[in-house]
């Protein structure tokens, strides 16, 4: 795994350079809001921003746009700052609990220790459950002079929309491809087998979580269950040696595949272009599927239907997988593969 510490030092990282001139334009000129919505898809690092403003807001000696690292605030920061709460599932949980909430609620109530800003970072924040939820509303409600909020979240449609509508959106979005493997080749250690360029296709184009396989090793595993997904939908494969390999993954790492491929799909279809992304396999499916689809009439609207409603079924998956309703993990993605495999794209034999 990377050391998220190291990462944190290099923030804003090539991708958050706009979210972070944003925020730090704000502070600068007094208007910080209160409470902010860091959204965006996992693995571009919306953790150790969030991290890396709360060490910038502490600093007692802020240097060009940046915390500097040796005063006492900083020194603090590294350890443990009593100006800092940070909360999130805790081992062995899916949410966040309604007593951390309680907790937050106490610390933003409680006097600073360095007579500074108070930072509370709630990662995971689509994991509250409705009587968290409900709490950390009230704090929204009443906010106390100096203390600045910080939710981050994948999935942000989940969150109450009384909870969004109190908080300024930050939006995180994946870079350019280039961009992303001119950072992610700086990163890999001399020796790596995997390119930057199939490490990304296989994470998405989310750097972080690219670099997150590469060190994991798990990147093979993932090409083959892209590569069986694309053969299911053939008629080639079977559920269950699909269902094996999702355990392998994380059935929920499994479902953001799912969700990926027919992205990929939607988009080729819609596009009518060569293909970029995706591991052989996903191109292969791509133009197999342009090359039995028309450009026009209900052939093309048929198969783009499905293709969209089986998107959203993934995506409500992924949060019941992530709910805090301890859900069967395995019946979603069996349910999900099943679905997947009776769409009508006109491609099994």
């Amino acid at each position: 795994m990377t050391d998220s510490a190291v990462l944190e030092q290099s923030v804003p990282l090539p991708w958050q350079e706009n979210q972070w001139q944003r925020l730090l334009g704000q502070e600068q000129a007094g208007k910080l809001a209160h409470a902010y919505l860091l959204a965006g898809p996992p693995g571009l690092g919306k953790l150790i921003f969030a991290r890396r403003f709360a060490r910038y807001l502490l600093c007692s000696d802020k240097q060009k746009g940046q915390p500097c690292g040796s005063c006492q605030n900083c020194s603090l920061a590294k350890q443990g700052h009593p100006d800092l709460l940070m909360i999130g599932p805790q081992e062995g949980s899916r949410d966040v609990k309604i007593a951390q909430i309680r907790e937050l609620a106490e610390f933003i109530r409680l006097t600073s220790h360095a007579g500074g800003a108070r930072t509370v970072i709630v990662d995971h924040a689509h994991a509250m459950n409705s009587s968290s939820a409900n709490a950390l509303l009230k704090s929204l409600e009443e906010p106390t002079a100096q203390t600045y909020l910080f939710l981050i979240s994948d999935a942000p449609g989940t969150l109450l929309p009384t909870i969004r509508s109190r908080c300024q959106r930050v939006q995180f979005i994946t870079p350019a491809l280039e961009d992303a493997a001119v950072w992610l080749r700086q990163q890999l250690v001399s020796g790596t087998e995997e390119d930057e360029v199939s490490l990304l296709a296989a994470a998405g184009n989310r750097p972080l979580y690219a670099l997150e396989l590469a060190h994991s090793g798990n990147l093979e595993v993932q090409q083959e269950f892209q590569r069986k997904v694309c053969h299911l939908l053939l008629g080639k494969e079977s559920i269950p040696a699909l269902v094996s390999l999702a355990g392998k993954l994380g059935e929920k790492a499994a479902v953001g595949y799912l969700s990926q491929i027919s992205t990929i799909l939607i988009k080729y279809l819609l596009e009518e272009r060569p293909i970029a992304e995706g591991n052989s396999a996903v191109v292969a499916l791509a133009q197999q599927l342009q090359s039995a689809t028309g450009p026009q009439g209900d052939s093309l609207k048929a198969k783009l239907a499905s293709l969209l409603e089986f998107y959203e079924l993934a995506q409500q998956a992924q949060q019941q997988l992530g709910s805090s309703s301890n859900p069967n993990a395995q019946l979603i993605i069996e349910s999900l593969l099943w679905r997947w495999r009776q769409l009508p794209l006109g491609l099994a034999p």
